[in-house]
């Protein structure tokens, strides 16, 4: 009679720890999956339970223990290899979450059409960086319950990252309809809103994020960025100063708050705030960079130069901030260095338009007119739209003495900016083109 007691009160207990689980109350259902481990250690399904209660405390080592022992009892447990692969994945050990998972589709086929299965697939996927695989799945798991909230934000996730925004939209708002209190999914499709230009609803889907969860510094922070966007720096203020109350730590916080401090002209301000940063996060090389371009608006060159040259150390495969030494050397007239630095910079990322601009105004100002044509036409190629690469482009062909490609620069400055296009003619005019 007592064993059946025994048995009785441990079945209670895991039903009761489901419940709780259900409702991620999952130190309460810890406490109790564990009165039953104790008194049955070598329960495979009480350890699973176990496992996915820690896994919800993110204690995630502890939980793949639990997994481990509950399949060297029941090798073939088919919900211990598929949860062993979720822990896994919160790890960031993708190909063996991937094994896993697999290892539990093989044992049973049936988990393959299961949303467990998909979300997984997805999300290992995605950490995976194979975006389309990533897609498809989460595309059959809102095919296979089209009120999947987590499907169609991971359909929504998938398409942002393909490129496909109007996809991304679409997928985050059904998302967000069938979950108006997800903060994540009101985040992203904020997010998706300022990217494809519509900033007014992208700051209202951020500001909505941040009611739902206003202790989270991340949300604030997403509120300035929105904030930004729309040219409002006195508001963006306000937010990301309320981000680094809540979290003083919080990575990048301080290189927002330098951005906002310099779009406002505080250049003092933002030194200040991007060197705490920096004595938060000393291995950042974007804060780095920031000084560097807020130090040379001071005048502070050494300092400048010196953050630019460790950002380059720090991030030695990033063209940015070898455009921005180049931009450092080249306006402390260091034109020697700053073409080498814009060289390397195009050479890590050939789209760096702004290198190539640059670049040949270096070679305009030394009298290497077909070498600053050569980048100049790359220039405008990567972005027709900028009027500068235009007016530089038509004031080499004056050199060069072509004059029909001269006019054909002008004329297309004259759709851009008219005043520019009057400077341009002014130029031709002086030189008997």
């Amino acid at each position: 009679m007592e064993s059946l007691l025994t048995i009785l009160k441990c079945k209670w207990w895991l039903f009761r720890a489901k419940k709780e689980h259900e409702q991620k109350n999952y130190a309460a259902a810890l406490n109790l999956v564990q009165k039953v481990v104790e008194i049955e250690p070598s329960s495979p399904l009480a350890l699973v339970r176990e496992g996915s209660c820690l896994e919800g405390l993110k204690r995630y080592d502890e939980a793949i223990d639990c997994y481990e022992r509950a399949l060297q009892i029941v090798p073939n447990y088919a919900e211990a290899h598929a949860l062993l692969s979720v822990a896994l994945r919160d790890l960031g050990r993708n190909k063996e979450a991937l094994e896993y998972l697999n290892r539990a589709i093989r044992i049973k086929p049936g988990l393959a059409k299961s949303e467990l299965w998909l979300y997984q697939l997805g999300h290992i996927c995605a950490a995976m960086n194979q975006w389309d695989k990533a897609l498809a799945a989460f595309t059959s798991l809102t095919e296979l319950n089209n009120k999947h909230v987590d499907g169609w934000h991971g359909v929504g996730w998938a398409e942002s990252k393909l490129d496909r925004r109007a996809e991304a939209v679409a997928a985050y708002e059904r998302a967000a309809k069938l979950a108006p209190q997800d903060a994540s999914v009101q985040t992203d499709l904020g997010v998706a809103y300022l990217e494809t230009g519509r900033r007014r609803e992208g700051l209202d889907c951020l500001q909505r994020s941040k009611e739902i969860e206003p202790n989270d510094a991340r949300r604030h922070f997403n509120v300035c960025y929105a904030y930004c966007e729309l040219g409002d720096f006195d508001a963006a203020l306000t937010s990301i100063s309320e981000a680094l109350k809540l979290d003083p730590k919080l990575e990048d916080g301080n290189l927002r708050l330098g951005f906002v401090f310099s779009k406002l002209g505080r250049y003092v301000d933002a030194v200040e705030v991007i060197k705490r940063g920096i004595s938060i996060h000393p291995r950042n090389g974007e804060l780095y960079v920031a000084l560097a371009q807020y130090a040379q608006q001071l005048g502070q060159l050494t300092e400048a130069l010196g953050s630019a040259k460790e950002a380059t150390r720090l991030m030695p495969d990033s063209a940015a901030a070898y455009f921005n030494l180049g931009w450092v050397l080249q306006s402390q007239d260091n034109d020697d260095h700053a073409s080498a630095a814009y060289k390397r910079s195009i050479e890590l990322d050939p789209s760096q338009v702004n290198a190539y601009a640059n670049l040949g105004q270096i070679y305009m100002e030394r009298g290497l007119n077909k070498d600053a044509l050569d980048v100049l036409l790359i220039a405008e190629r990567l972005d027709p739209k900028d009027m500068m690469h235009h007016f530089n482009l038509g004031e080499v062909y004056i050199r060069l003495g072509e004059k029909g490609r001269a006019q054909k620069e002008l004329q297309t400055l004259k759709e851009i900016d008219a005043s520019m296009a009057n400077d341009l003619e002014k130029l031709m005019n002086a030189s008997a083109l």
